[in-house]
């Protein structure tokens, strides 16, 4: 207050504040000094910081006749507001998502963070669910498999403690439900198990489900190789009930995890095994073998219970060229073997780039894969002649992140 005080005094350097000096002297020294509380005023220290980003997005899917004849889609993918901020021990993160090519906009997280001590913080709000790779399984603008069936990226209503102590991090959680108040919703960001199959294909059923009364835990340790590089090595669980909004019942629902993250110089490598299974009072007539989920306006069909294997690699190159300061090339490898046998294996690859320059970053995807959403398949069905084909996008993203 008191250098806010000053700095409206000097502003009026010819009135109260002068003391007799001549005007040109006085006017240069007091310029000078507005800029120096100025500086100490308002850069010093930003509590609150505002950013966001802008993305558009072409692609071309092999399975999609229209895109034979039209090359591909071209369109404007994202647009987002970031606010980031600390004061003293309390911390504000939010992100709001606008997806103009899928007509509708939502929270990705928004929460209220305390620094309890120097190693634990506790959040309060919408925040990323503590399981395996994290914060990201993949190296891609696509994500891995696992994204699809809402163990990567996804954030839910709750409260989380996190502990960190040099090469040890525990986190703790507990979720009172899915980010969205309705179940009903699909059109969110995280991908979450939806009560209904509105905008549904590919297996999806409104059976009533939704996520309520999860409990997460995930440990990590991370091993220093010195010059070599360092390897984290963790294990995650998850368990919560799912409630049936037609039958009034609960069913529950599981996962664990083992992951490997390795950052050797150059290269990162990243290994995750995990296993989930739902367990739903579903109604008569419905599929317990099928569970419905959802995310950007759609819902589909996903094993109930299912092994997940992820093998990614990648290696980022710097650059010396003034428009160019690194290219991160990679490979992400994603299999889900269902439990029932009458589902089929799904597997999916990611090869591509990664360019970085400045505040703009560009991905270059090849996507392929079999029984795959979004990629021409069908996680759920029967296998048949269509349905084990295998499939490739191309996807082009680019952004510009402030």
């Amino acid at each position: 207050m008191l250098k806010l005080a000053r700095l409206i005094c000097l502003l009026g350097f010819l009135g109260v504040c002068t003391t007799g000096t001549s005007l040109a002297a006085e006017t240069v020294d007091n310029q000078a000094m507005i800029k120096e509380i100025v500086e100490e005023v308002f850069d010093a220290k930003r509590p609150i910081h505002v950013g966001g980003a802008l993305r558009v997005n072409y692609g071309y899917q092999d399975w999609d006749n229209r895109h034979d004849e039209t090359y591909g889609d071209f369109a404007f993918d994202l647009f987002r507001l970031d606010v980031n901020g600390a004061m003293d021990d309390w911390i504000l993160s939010a992100q709001y998502r606008f997806y103009p090519e899928y007509d509708f906009h939502t929270l990705r997280h928004g929460y209220v963070g305390y620094n309890v001590s120097d190693n634990w913080q506790v959040q309060v709000g919408v925040h990323q669910v503590p399981f395996g790779l994290q914060p990201y399984a993949s190296h891609n603008f696509w994500f891995s498999g696992a994204y699809y069936v809402g163990l990567e990226d996804d954030y839910d209503m709750g409260v989380k403690g996190l502990y960190s102590n040099g090469p040890l991090d525990l986190t703790l959680a507990f979720y009172k439900n899915a980010e969205l108040g309705s179940s009903g919703n699909a059109k969110r960001y995280s991908i979450d198990v939806i009560s209904n199959a509105d905008g549904g294909y590919a297996g999806a059923q409104a059976d009533g489900n939704e996520e309520t009364n999860q409990f997460n835990g995930r440990l990590a340790y991370t091993l220093d190789h010195r010059d070599l590089g360092t390897t984290e090595f963790g294990v995650s669980a998850e368990w919560g009930e799912l409630y049936n909004g037609i039958t009034s019942d609960s069913g529950d629902h599981w996962a664990t995890g083992l992951h490997m993250n390795g950052n050797y110089g150059n290269w990162n490598v990243q290994l995750e095994a995990a296993t989930y299974g739902y367990n739903p009072e579903n109604p008569v007539g419905f599929s317990d073998n099928i569970i419905t989920m959802g995310a950007f306006g759609y819902s589909w069909g996903v094993p109930a219970e299912a092994d997940i294997g992820i093998a990614n690699v990648a290696y980022t190159h710097p650059m010396k060229v003034k428009w160019l300061d690194s290219i991160t090339v990679y490979s992400d490898n994603t299999i889900i073997k269902p439990s029932a046998s009458n589902q089929p294996t799904i597997w999916q690859n990611v090869v591509g780039a990664m360019f970085a320059s400045g505040p703009v970053y560009t991905y270059v995807d090849i996507i392929s894969g079999e029984n795959m959403i979004f990629s021409g398949g069908n996680m759920v069905n029967e296998p048949d002649a269509k349905n084990d084909e295998r499939t490739t996008r191309f996807n082009l993203n680019i952004g510009y992140y402030w």
